[in-house]
Formats: C-alpha cells, sequence, structure tokens
C-alpha cells in the first residue's frame, strides 16, 4: 500500500492535484461496503500530515464499522457543480485503525491545534490512515474526457477519450 509521500514519488501530478484538492475543501466522498454487500457513500474529512492521509469518525458511526469489516474503500474528491472543470480525484484505498500510539498522539495534537478539535483517548473514537492501492485524476480538456492513473508497483497512464460516446484511447508515456 502507497502514502501519498509515495504517490508524489511515482505519480507527482496526481499526487499534487489530490494534495491541492484536499487543503482546498478537507472533504471527500467515502465509498465503503455495508454489512449486507451494499454500497455506502459518506462526506468525510481527510487530512494530510507526515505525507500520509487520515480521517477520523465519531465511536461507533456506520462507515467506521464497514471499514472494520473490510478495509476497502474509496474516495473521490468532490465536484463543486456539473461545470467544475477541474475534475476529481478518485482513490481506491484500504482503511488502516490506528487504535493508539505515536499515530494517535500526532492526529490528536494536529486536530486540536487546526481544528480545536480533541478525539480523545484511543478507545473514544476512530482513527484511519487511507493507504492508496490505485489512483486516478479524471477532466474534461475541451471536447475530450482525459484520465491519468497509476497503480501501486505500476507506471502512469494517459487515456483520453473524445466526445460522449468516443472510445477511450491509451496515450503514449
Amino acid at each position: 500500500m502507497a502514502t501519498l509521500d509515495d504517490l508524489t514519488v511515482h505519480a507527482p501530478t496526481i499526487a499534487e492535484r489530490l494534495r491541492e484538492r484536499l487543503e482546498a475543501t478537507g472533504l471527500v466522498l467515502l465509498g465503503t461496503t455495508r454489512a449486507d454487500g451494499w454500497p455506502r457513500v459518506s462526506p468525510m474529512e481527510v487530512t494530510i500530515l507526515d505525507g500520509r492521509l487520515w480521517s477520523g469518525s465519531m465511536p461507533s458511526a456506520v462507515k467506521a464499522l464497514d471499514l472494520r469489516r473490510d478495509p476497502r474503500c474509496c474516495i473521490i474528491t468532490p465536484l463543486a457543480d456539473k461545470d467544475d472543470l477541474w475534475g476529481e480525484v478518485k482513490a481506491f484505498c484500504r482503511a488502516r485503525e490506528v487504535t493508539g500510539g505515536p499515530d494517535w498522539d500526532r492526529l490528536r495534537a494536529r486536530w486540536r491545534e487546526t481544528m480545536d478539535l480533541d478525539i480523545g483517548e484511543p478507545g473514544r473514537s476512530h482513527l484511519f490512515e487511507l493507504l492508496l492501492e490505485a489512483v486516478a485524476w479524471q477532466r474534461l480538456e475541451g471536447e475530450a474526457w482525459r484520465t491519468t492513473s497509476w497503480r501501486e508497483g505500476g507506471t502512469v497512464r494517459e487515456r483520453v477519450r473524445i466526445g460522449a460516446t468516443g472510445l477511450s484511447e491509451e496515450l503514449p508515456a
């Protein structure tokens, strides 16, 4: 699994876009899998600290229980509206729950300082690190829908689709 710092090394353009949007909004939409197998989509705040992605949750929130049961998840940066040409970053992740230790302490101190939020002692809230498996930045460029993507262990790929009914073409690296 990759961190944001790893993504910066292997796919700097995608990492820059993800960092830019997170610093601007602090928000993603999180996709998890419910116990009955149906998808769940929830808004979630994400913090960047030490080159890694972190998120917290209230005690026993259903999205946290989903992540405990199945750590696979997807995050997507929200668009402002249908005409938002900046695009979106999608990331397929695994959530690693933090139940104490130095990671908990650093995040607790950061959130106290930046948000006046105290998550309390370990066990009072949920804290997750989001580790990246695959990430894509998708945006509209003129009439072309362009995708820049990276998968852990792979290289950056560029694809383009012209118009609403065009086929996706792989672009040379």
